[in-house]
């Protein structure tokens, strides 16, 4: 019985470190199975038992009859045995619940055996799906090569066959000349035939190798024409095989993007500004962030007791962490090496896919700055200017290709769980009401009432919107932040393109978020309205880490309606779009403990798995 006992109190606390190895290789978080079912139970050992007897004994004392005289022996003799046979059958009893837990202890090794095979199996998937995305990038670029060498083949062809028609059109027109020439020569021999009749016969043999001169030339002239003929069937031909070219490209395109996963996260940390650098000892050099590479840097904090219990987090010891998302931006990024990263999910808008980028972090560690940027400056255009400026330019070269789009922008800030009309007046949005309805039952695509929507033609109508917008959103100044964004703001745009030539048709929605800063209570210094603002952001932004964790741990039901800000995002983060996200991270070594939060929060999105998006295509 001793040896069954140390059993069962000692396999359990063998299983947790398995389960934790193996949520930290597959990149989500342990869930509560039947392995931490065990841990939690009470383990059966004899103290227990000795505390079942005491109180069975207990109970049947109490319940026993009054004490017997001294000369009763044969009374006291028959309580005795009655106690006695009572401590047997609660000893046997708990014997039978001894050996029945015995044996939910093999069943459960059992199974631990099945769900490590099953990891096994999980891993060596993995890899194969990783020699695959290889396996097509290197088709996609060798595709690519011959493409092109094909491509400046015909071109030379093209242009050697334009040369040569040339040449040929020349010749022409100079036996035109020359015949032009031979009939005046002819009329004024026929003028002078009467006194050139000794002359006849010789005017009469010139003028017949002039006919036959002309008719060589009709015939050349034929030639011409069937040769023309068979250059545009050439052209024609190379033309679809440049449209099918592109559907292929297109195809490829979207193929990487999705096997590079979902939810993709990208880390940036702003610059020192001049009056920090002054602070920091005239240096610009951040002393508690180490960049280890472009996808993982080293955050310093010598204070911080669960460093090592986050579940995707390596602990280097003497306080630092390390985090790896898919690209991490230094403080010497411009935002043209930012937007180079990103342009590839403008691309995947215009093939009639949703996108959607958003920037999360603290306040004052340059959201607004990387999303939207100087307007009045084209290097420090943000990413919704320059994401605007690709579309349209890719929109003008699709033109040649028989497709033609329709575009809609539209700016909305969430401030206090109320939606405002960034493009609006305040004449026209007076008495107005702004919610959430869906669009279709079949989907989760949403829309807000009474929103303005504004079709766009060219990259300078939306510079105008984007500007009016900025002029009304919601800032204020806090301790942490001069100019502090008191509100998410989210940017759409919405294509709708068709191809003349294929007819082929298809829609997307390209969303823009820059959600206001997180930031402390205390630490903020925020009173009055500011202190109420501050609660409101730091609730939506709570609600929006239960809905990653929530779709992380594949719940059934997802918390999108506790926030409107969540609610207005269910079809960028459930599964039918392409999602990028910035954390943005300041670079004081005082805001340590908000950056630390940050990158935890990043950390989560980035083992987020939303399913594969589709395209959206119109019937």
């Amino acid at each position: 019985m001793r040896a069954s006992t140390n059993n069962l109190t000692g396999r359990p606390s063998n299983i947790i470190p398995t389960t934790t190895a193996s949520a930290a290789r597959g990149g989500r978080r342990p869930v509560n199975n039947i392995t931490n079912r065990v841990v939690n139970s009470q383990p059966v050992t004899r103290n227990n038992i000795a505390a079942s007897k005491t109180t069975s004994t207990s109970e049947v004392d109490s319940k026993r009859k009054p004490k017997r005289a001294p000369w009763d022996m044969k009374g006291r003799l028959q309580d005795m045995e009655m106690t006695v046979n009572t401590f047997k059958s609660e000893r046997d009893t708990f014997e039978d619940r001894l050996t029945d837990y015995n044996k939910r202890i093999e069943l459960l090794e059992h199974e631990k055996q099945n769900l490590n095979q099953d990891l096994e199996q999980y891993q060596t998937d993995y890899l194969a799906n990783r020699k695959e995305a290889d396996k097509l990038s290197e088709i996609l670029r060798r595709e690519q090569t011959e493409r092109n060498t094909e491509k400046q083949e015909l071109q030379r062809k093209i242009d050697d066959m334009e040369y040569e028609t040339s040449s040929l059109t020349r010749k022409m027109k100079a036996r035109e000349e020359e015949i032009a020439t031979k009939e005046e020569e002819m009329a004024g021999l026929k003028k002078t035939v009467s006194n050139m009749t000794s002359q006849y016969a010789g005017i009469e043999v010139q003028f017949s190798s002039t006919k036959m001169l002309l008719e060589e030339r009709t015939k050349e002239a034929s030639g011409l024409k069937e040769e023309v003929h068979q250059l545009k069937t050439i052209i024609t031909t190379l033309e679809n095989k440049l449209t099918d070219s592109d559907s292929l490209r297109r195809k490829l395109h979207n193929l990487v993007q999705e096997l590079k996963g979902n939810i993709r996260v990208f880390c940036r940390v702003r610059p020192l500004l001049d009056e920090e650098i002054k602070n920091n000892g005239g240096s610009d050099v951040i002393h508690h962030i180490n960049f280890m590479d472009d996808r993982t840097l080293e955050l310093s904090k010598s204070a911080d007791p669960n460093g090592s219990s986050m579940s995707g987090l390596k602990g280097r010891g003497g306080g630092t962490i390390e985090f790896s998302y898919d690209k991490v931006f230094q403080p010497n990024s411009t935002q043209a090496e930012v937007f180079e990263e990103i342009s590839q999910l403008a691309q995947s808008v215009l093939d009639g896919y949703n996108v959607c980028v958003f920037a999360y972090g603290q306040t004052g560690s340059g959201k607004t700055f990387t999303m939207e940027g100087d307007h009045d400056n084209e290097e420090l255009e943000g990413m919704i200017p320059r994401t605007v400026k690709h579309i349209f330019a890719a929109i003008k070269q699709l033109e040649d290709k028989g497709w033609s789009y329709k575009a809609e922008a539209s700016f909305l800030e969430i401030y206090n769980e109320n939606i405002r009309d960034l493009l609006a007046t305040p004449k026209e949005a007076k008495n107005l009401s702004y919610d959430m309805k869906l669009v279709d039952n079949k989907k989760n695509d949403h829309y807000v009432t009474n929103l303005k929507v504004v079709p766009v033609t060219c990259e300078a109508e939306i510079q105008k919107l984007l500007k009016l917008a900025q002029q009304q959103r919601a800032v204020a100044s806090t301790n942490m932040n001069e100019r502090s964004s008191r509100s998410h703001s989210v940017f759409q745009l919405k294509l709708r393109g068709e191809n003349t030539k294929t007819s082929d048709a298809c829609e997307g929605t390209l969303n823009l978020v820059d959600l206001a800063g997180s930031e402390r209570l205390k630490e903020s210094g925020s009173e009055g309205a500011r202190l109420t603002e501050t609660q409101s952001i730091n609730k939506s932004l709570s609600n929006l880490g239960n809905v990653i964790m929530a779709l992380g741990q594949k719940q059934s039901h997802i918390p999108y309606r506790n926030s409107k800000l969540t609610h207005l995002l269910q079809s960028s983060l459930g599964g039918n779009s392409k999602t990028l996200m910035f954390v943005n991270v300041s670079p004081l070594e005082m805001c340590v403990n908000e950056t630390l939060n940050s990158l935890r929060f990043a950390t989560k999105v980035n083992q987020c798995n939303i399913g594969t998006a589709t395209r959206q295509q119109k019937k």
